[in-house]
């Protein structure tokens, strides 16, 4: 399983790794390093942490809805897409050890694919999937104290729209702040946030067994009847939907190069971490269904504040609003200490963006990366849905939609054929790469990147089907880095980036 010399620790690079390095690159850049101050817990926190935000309470009733509602069916799929990311988990690991620096996804993609792939998904990461998210989660949590606020209190000064905004920025604003003083700090966060969302899924998995004697449900048949074509037809929402529900368990990669003896913690971060996400989801759902019917389910806007309510009354329903705000906080805390490495690396590669590879020595962290992400994530906030460019909606029209959700409806495409590439990486760095040292080796390949891959694809193509203008949108967006990387990437490269030992 390990590629190691006997007699050495196996998760350890061999003694002439720096050596090594500096002969495959003599001219290369002193490399700064980020130092290693986060230790295992906060590593398998970022990727609990960073999955956990509002899916596991919203997409319930489009799961319900897809499939009829048949309880057995709706918690195997919850299993087996756990299992299909732990697959993937176990493929990322592998390059997680093996290039143990800041940048996650985007070192893979350019050892594996080259310099213009990499700088392609650095592009879509600033531009429109990281600050998105960042922008997306600080605008759900302020939403969530805003119900609060007015369930308990009344309205708000300065009205919703303003309130939310207020809250928002303000919340970006903090973590950003904590995330520049100190990597420590904003792994602190991640811990106590990771902690409180774990123990509210445990405790909404365990409650229902107290009340369900008192309250019975009927489950009614767990799965459906052999041969239901159309049921089938319509699994493939429900899919997207889980997979939405796990989806940013390899982000604690970006960091590798910030946690202690990455080559052993980050492979153990991983595969632990989905683990503790399949166990957290399967009992979460299965105290769904124990309270509440899957026609009400399927029916409910939020299906979680119905369950509480069930069982605790009014001060469930704003328990649960309370965890969905620490829950989205917690996610967006985590995209604020994340995001900026790929920034931070991607700046490592490339001399015109040298600026954002500095490294505070204040504070020793990549400062002006975090400062610069968050603030175009702020605008993000502040651009709102638009209207005041492009004017109200039609009467009878749908809502205007925000702008960060228009573009990262657009690029969400883009951005899955990118991690489609990177746990590709592993079959295509086996091939080039053969006597790299891997201290850590994907179990069960090929098997186990294959069974990711080709769940992946079939996602893929889903996501095409059912809406090719906006994949081919989002495509023509992350293809716009592409001009910018013929003007300034190729002339303006860089060899800072350390390679593989």
């Amino acid at each position: 399983m390990h590629d190691t010399e006997p007699g050495r620790p196996q998760h350890a690079l061999p003694p002439d790794a720096p050596e090594r390095l500096a002969d495959q690159h003599p001219t290369a850049a002193p490399y700064t390093k980020l130092a290693p101050v986060l230790g295992l817990v906060t590593a398998m926190a970022l990727v609990i942490g960073q999955v956990i935000g509002s899916g596991v309470f919203y997409k319930p009733n489009v799961i319900a809805q897809s499939t009829g509602g048949f309880v057995g069916l709706i918690l195997f799929l919850w299993v087996a897409c756990g299992l299909v990311n732990l697959c993937g988990a176990l493929a990322i690991a592998e390059l997680a050890a093996m290039l143990p620096h800041a940048g996650g996804n985007y070192v893979y993609l350019r050892e594996a694919y080259g310099r213009m792939c990499a700088f392609l998904w650095g592009w879509a990461e600033f531009w429109v999937i990281r600050s998105g998210a960042i922008a997306a989660l600080g605008t759900a949590m302020a939403i969530s104290l805003y119900k609060l606020w007015v369930s308990v209190g009344g309205e708000p000064p300065g009205g919703q729209q303003v309130f939310e905004k207020v809250v928002a920025i303000s919340a970006i604003a903090v973590c950003t702040a904590v995330n520049i003083a100190s990597t420590v700090w904003g792994g602190a966060v991640q811990n106590v946030t990771t902690a409180i969302k774990a123990g509210f899924l445990i405790f909404l998995g365990l409650l229902p067994f107290v009340a369900v004697s008192e309250n019975p449900v009927a489950i009614g048949p767990l799965f459906p009847a052999v041969g239901e074509a159309s049921l089938l037809l319509s699994i493939g929402s429900a899919l997207a939907g889980i997979m939405w529900a796990y989806d940013g368990w390899g982000q604690v990669t970006v960091v590798a190069e910030e946690i202690h003896d990455p080559q052993r913690n980050v492979p153990r971060a991983l595969a632990g971490g989905v683990i503790a996400l399949i166990l957290l989801y399967f009992g979460a759902n299965l105290g769904y269904h124990l309270t509440l019917p899957s026609s009400t389910i399927a029916a409910s806007a939020l299906p979680a504040e119905d369950v509480t309510r069930t069982l605790l009354g009014e001060f469930g329903a704003r328990l649960l609003l309370a965890m969905i705000l620490v829950s989205t906080f917690g996610a967006m805390s985590s995209n604020i200490l994340v995001g900026p490495r790929v920034l931070f690396a991607v700046a490592r590669d490339h001399h015109f963006l040298r600026l954002w590879r500095r490294i505070d020595p204040r504070f020793g962290t990549p400062a002006l990366a975090i400062g610069t992400v968050s603030a175009w994530s702020i605008v993000l906030v502040l651009a709102g849905d638009m209207t005041w460019l492009f004017g109200p909606p039609r009467p009878g029209g749908p809502p205007p939609k925000p702008l960060f959700d228009v573009l990262t409806d657009y690029a969400i495409f883009g951005g899955s054929v990118f991690y489609f590439l990177a746990v590709a990486a592993v079959f295509v760095l086996r091939a080039r790469q053969p006597d790299s040292v891997r201290p850590f080796r994907t179990l069960g390949y090929p098997v186990t990147p294959l069974v990711f891959l080709v769940f992946y694809l079939f996602l893929l193509v889903s996501m095409f089907a059912a809406a090719p203008t906006q994949c081919g949108t989002g495509l023509l967006l992350i293809a716009a880095g592409m001009l910018v990387y013929a003007v300034w990437g190729r002339r303006g490269a860089s060899d800072e980036m350390p390679r593989p030992a």
